[in-house]
């Protein structure tokens, strides 16, 4: 049974046993519980500020306690028992006395505790816990609620602990001074730390672990017998004090992590030894011995050896003298140490003791040390006997030189030759490999060891060979496979030999010399050299590159290459040289030759011809890469300028449109105009609005020139007749006709196009039929509006537009890339055929890389390739007095029945996409289909669903977002997808009497003109447009709303609608506004889009995410809920 004594003695302090019997007898203390059917093991719950959990083990007899734990923050800090475990300690003594005849509640036992438990109740017994809440009750009928109280209590806790820290206020400055000691108990080293510590006057601490404790709880210390100071005021009064002091604090934390054996509580085990601390001494390893040396740094400190005096020592970094001697004694050798002791302190040597210095000693000298030590541990005299000296002379001499000086006596320096291992390797070729042929030297005696033993001496003396270091030195070389072929050791495999000749030769001893033969020409490895190029522009108007690098040709480069593409280290030249392949220099060369197609171009010597349209690479290839060195000409240099700096072109605008076009049109214009120089093509790539139109009107008119052919312009349907107006508006002097009627009257306009036209404009659906009249024609230009209609190489779109033959082609798009990297090829193919390469080539190199693998090099090529022929701007960017766009979200409920009719296709919808699954079939078109019904529900069920009245949630949102609009004299865009959702909105508005203007794929083009004038007038509040047939194309800035009533899975395809009222020309202020259904797919496809931007951005707006088809992970996450 515990005793108050045995609680007492482990509390931390007096104050901590005190509050903790306070909270025993204020029932602070619940759920007591024996842990085990012998009672050693107990857990209770102590309740104050905060609730802490106590958990004890006891001795067998319960008289003791051999460890607790507690989690509260007080257990972490100090030594000793906290107030909570002294307060559980007393509540098991009272289980101990009260239970003696009961059988302890056991926490496996539920039932026998709530048994216990009722008995007591029955008895009129009351639980802590309930004490503590009639406790709470009489508090709040004192008007003191029990959460103020717990508020006093914990500042009351903390005020005594800040009294128990420190009785006064005035800072006292300590200092602690350590002493080093060295004892050996049979060959076993023990390093100690003692320490004195004082204010005046210095005491010694005899007792560390007491030291600490009440350095931690800020107690009163004795120093001396008369004297006593309060450490809670005491400062560190040096550096060294402080950091001694944090050095011994650590160990000591340490140690006690030892003894929670892994514990997140902190132990206290009664008894144990302390590996660490011993009363007055701190026991070194060599690691605290190493923080001890590097805190006493210059300063100077006492140290004791064995039973000797305290003697000032001082520390050093470097090696002691040490002196051996062999003499000749009694016919044999003797080794002693004649020149004072060396005392090794720590396990690798490196810290050893000589006359007053702690040497903090190298590496090699330790190598020697260490078994000199442990030869003279036990002696301080070696007999060695006239049989060994040779061994010793070779084996044991070399190591201990490294270490001690050896004086040797005369007479066995003239019976040994005892001179210092010199080694030469002769190095020749042996076919496509290379051979090695040794040779040891000791003095003037040489041999080859592959075929004599030894040499023999004149004088009769004896050779005292080094044969460690012989055979570690012909180990090295059978370690890279040579074997013995006569008198020399051969290697016939071609990349070990390279391997031997740049791993190893360069790091052979210094007692190894190396010979090369005269065939190896002292360069048998040598670095790549360095490879510049010049570039210029030829008479024929073709880049020519000249390549220079040393000793090397053109056909060689390319070999070099071809091994760097492999993957090799080297490459060997036909003279059996190898050349060191470096990698940044060889990837700058691979991508310059690879990318520019430079390996299967027609060299003449050094010289290779590119087309034109790669110089913009080179130049961006170069600047990105040092080590590439590229020397440009004049003429190269003003095509780059040209072409990065269109804003710098002489290119004069036409007189009619001075004043009109803006500043980032002019240098559109001048871009296009720069291309068109050097007969190259482009992207004009700017943000919806920006005027793509007008600048190409600009370039048109400046070009004309009557003695040229027409040129062409391809756009969608809807669009032919807008180029007319917008041809007819800035520059009627430009004859311009539209290639439309019958296909007799469009072949009279093209036959008579040369002396008539100027531009022509044709469709795309048109020119597919009449590809093979165009086919037949020269155009000086050619461009493609919103070229995204020949994203897909394989479509007669695309097929036809690449067959027409122009002195230039353009593309005109606001987004080159909505869903994959081959929609930008395809338009390339169309500008430049072959830049990008082939279809095939392109998706190995760039797409499958960017796209599957995220390779950004990969990626950064491409922009290389791309990024000067696509120019882009962004409103953001050049129309500073756009007003402000607000975008935002707007989320409906469904009405009940339509949300029941969307979990119930939801359902099939799932079992559907599952059975695809199954069957293995990739079969998109039909999961498509399924997600796209579930879409319409979202819309309105009613689109598809005979007879259904029940509502919709998002219709419902739309009527009040629309009348609050009109209201408001906003005027709005309603975009959807559907264009049977388009005419129940437009039912909807009709029940509202609000007058609306539709358009969709079927409008005709020239009835969508007359709209979009009627609209922009403000003839109608409101205009239903068909997602895909109206976002692209139209100028509707008469609009200030823009409302998404169903979300596309592309937001480029959104963005290009919402910029049919958000673009040049608008005064007002934009609001977008996207609808969404609560709960339905519609919710997942704008995570989708949020989660990932186009590929658009990746491509010339770094830093984003692109986004490509959607993954089957994504398309599993829309059909779960």
């Amino acid at each position: 049974m515990l005793k108050d004594i045995t609680i007492k003695s482990l509390a931390s302090s007096e104050t901590v046993y005190r509050r903790g019997v306070d909270y025993y007898n204020d029932y602070r203390v619940d759920d007591v519980e024996a842990l085990n059917p012998a009672a050693t093991e107990w857990a209770a719950t102590v309740y104050g500020s905060e609730d802490y959990h106590v958990h004890v083990k006891l001795s067998q007899k319960g008289d003791n306690v051999e460890r607790y734990e507690c989690d509260c923050p007080a257990a972490e800090q100090y030594l000793g028992a906290c107030k909570h475990v002294v307060a559980v300690l007393k509540a098991i003594q009272e289980e101990q006395e009260s239970q003696a005849d009961i059988t302890p509640r056991f926490a496996r036992s539920q039932s026998a505790k709530e048994i216990l438990r009722g008995v007591m109740e029955e008895m009129g017994i009351e639980t802590a816990r309930s004490m503590l809440e009639k406790k709470e009750a009489w508090s709040a009928n004192g008007k003191q609620s029990m959460a103020v109280q717990r508020m006093f209590e914990a500042f009351r806790e903390a005020a005594d602990e800040d009294r128990a820290r420190r009785h006064g206020t005035q800072a006292e400055f300590g200092h602690l001074v350590p002493r080093l000691g060295f004892d050996s108990y049979y060959g076993n080293n023990r390093l100690w730390l003692e320490f004195r510590f004082g204010l005046d006057k210095l005491y010694v601490v005899k007792n560390i672990g007491n030291f600490l404790q009440a350095m931690e709880r800020g107690d009163d210390w004795q120093l001396g017998t008369k004297n006593q100071v309060n450490l809670g005021n005491v400062r560190w009064g040096d550096e060294i004090s402080a950091k001694i002091y944090a050095l011994i604090q650590k160990y000591s934390r340490l140690e006690q992590g030892m003894f929670a054996a892994g514990s997140a509580n902190r132990y206290y085990y009664m008894g144990t030894h302390s590996y660490l601390f011993d009363q007055k001494q701190f026991n070194l390893t060599d690691e605290s011995l190493r923080e001890f040396l590097a805190i006493m740094g210059d300063t100077s400190f006492d140290m004791r050896i064995e039973n000797g005096d305290w003697e000032t020592v001082t520390t050093r970094q470097g090696n002691p003298r040490l002196v051996m001697e062999l003499r000749e004694n009694k016919g044999h050798g003797q080794l002693r140490i004649k020149d004072g002791e060396v005392l090794c302190l720590s396990e690798d040597g490196q810290i050893v003791y000589k006359e007053g210095v702690i040497y903090q000693t190298d590496a090699k000298f330790a190598r020697g040390f260490r078994p000199l030590k442990r030869t003279f541990d036990s002696s301080t005299a070696i007999d060695i006997n006239t049989a060994d000296l040779a061994a010793f002379f070779g084996q044991v001499l070399p190591q201990m030189e490294l270490a001690a000086e050896v004086e040797i006596a005369p007479k066995f320096q003239e019976q040994y030759v005892v001179q210092p291992l010199a080694a030469e390797l002769y190095i020749d070729y042996e076919g496509d490999g290379i051979a090695v042929r040794p040779k040891f030297a000791y003095g003037d005696a040489s041999f080859n060891p592959l075929v004599e033993k030894e040499p023999p001496l004149r004088d009769g003396r004896k050779l005292v060979r080094d044969e460690r270091s012989e055979e570690e030195l012909l180990l090295r070389l059978t370690h890279y496979g040579f074997q013995k072929k006569r008198d020399q050791l051969v290697q016939k495999d071609e990349e070990r030999s390279y391997d031997f000749l740049v791993e190893e030769l360069p790091n052979l001893p210094d007692w190894v010399e190396v010979f090369y033969s005269d065939a190896f020409a002292n360069r048998p490895v040598r670095p790549m050299p360095k490879v510049t190029a010049g570039v210029s522009v030829n008479d024929t108007d073709l880049l020519e590159v000249t390549f220079n690098a040393k000793d090397l040709d053109f056909n060689e480069l390319m070999e070099i290459l071809d091994s760097y593409r492999q993957k090799r280290k080297y490459h060997r030249l036909k003279d059996k040289t190898f050349i060191t392949l470096g990698e940044q220099q060889m990837q700058a060369i691979a991508d310059f030759v690879d990318n520019t197609g430079i390996g299967k171009a027609k060299a003449d010597g050094m010289k290779v011809e590119l087309p034109i349209s790669q110089a913009m690479y080179l130049d961006e290839l170069a600047r990105a890469d040092e080590s590439l060195r590229l020397e440009r000409s004049r003429e190269f240099r003003a095509i780059v300028r040209d072409i990065r700096h269109p804003e710098d072109n002489t290119a004069e605008v036409p007189e009619s449109l001075k004043g009109i076009l803006r500043d980032y049109q002019v240098t559109g214009y001048s871009w296009l105009s720069s291309l068109a120089d050097y007969h190259l093509g482009g992207i004009l790539a700017d943000d919806m609005g920006l005027g793509k139109t007008l600048q190409v009107i600009t370039f048109l008119l400046a070009k004309q020139d009557y003695q040229q052919p027409p040129s062409l312009v391809v756009a969608p349907t809807s669009l032919m007749y807008n180029w007319l107006d917008e041809i007819e508006r800035f520059a009627p002097e430009l004859k311009a006709c539209a290639v439309a009627g019958t296909k007799a009257e469009r072949e009279k306009l093209l036959a008579e196009a040369d002396a008539s036209f100027d531009v022509l404009i044709t469709t795309y659906n048109m020119l597919k039929r009449d590809i093979d009249m165009y086919e037949k024609r020269r155009f000086r230009y050619a461009f493609l509006d919103e070229a995204q209609h020949i994203k897909n190489p394989t479509t007669q779109n695309a097929r036809a537009v690449k067959r027409l033959k122009t002195s230039g082609y353009f593309a005109l798009t606001g987004t080159p890339i909505e869903n994959t990297l081959t929609e930008l090829w395809s338009i390339f193919d169309f500008l430049m055929p072959g830049y990008l390469l082939s279809h095939k080539k392109f998706k190995d190199r760039y797409e499958t890389p960017i796209v599957r693998e995220q390779d950004e090099r990969s990626l950064k090529d491409l922009k290389r390739h791309v990024m000067p022929f696509i120019l882009r701007r962004m409103k953001k960017d050049v129309l500073t007095e756009l007003p402000d766009k607000v975008e935002r979200k707007m989320v409906s409920s469904m009405t009940p029945k339509q949300e029941k009719v969307y979990q119930g296709w939801f359902l099939k919808s799932q079992k559907e996409f599952a059975q695809q699954l199954a069957s293995g079939e990739d079969s998109r078109i039909k999961i498509l289909a399924i997600l796209t019904r579930l879409r319409q529900i979202a819309c309105d069920p009613a689109m598809f669903l005979e007879g259904y009245t029940g509502g919709s949630g998002k219709l419902d949102q739309l009527e009040e977002v629309v009348g609050e609009a009109v209201e408001g004299g906003h005027r709005i865009l309603i975009f959807s997808q559907f264009t049977t959702m388009l005419a129940h909105i437009g039912e909807r508005l009709k029940q509202l009497g609000i007058s609306y203007y539709y358009l969709d794929g079927s409008t005709p083009s020239l009835e969508r003109i007359r709209l979009v004038k009627a609209f922009n007038e403000g003839m109608t509040p409101v205009f239903l447009i068909s997602l895909k047939a109206g976002g692209t194309g139209l100028n509707l800035t008469g609009a200030d709303m823009v409302i998404h009533f169903d979300p596309w899975w592309n937001p480029a395809v959104e963005d290009q609608a919402t910029d049919r009222a958000y673009r040049l020309g608008q005064k007002n202020n934009v609001q977008v506004i996207r609808l969404l259904a609560k709960g339905t797919v519609e919710e997942k496809i704008y995570e989708l889009q949020q989660k990932k931007k186009s590929l658009i951005d990746q491509m010339i707006q770094p830093g984003e995410n692109f986004l490509s088809r959607l993954t089957d992970e994504e398309i599993r996450e829309l059909f779960q809920k």
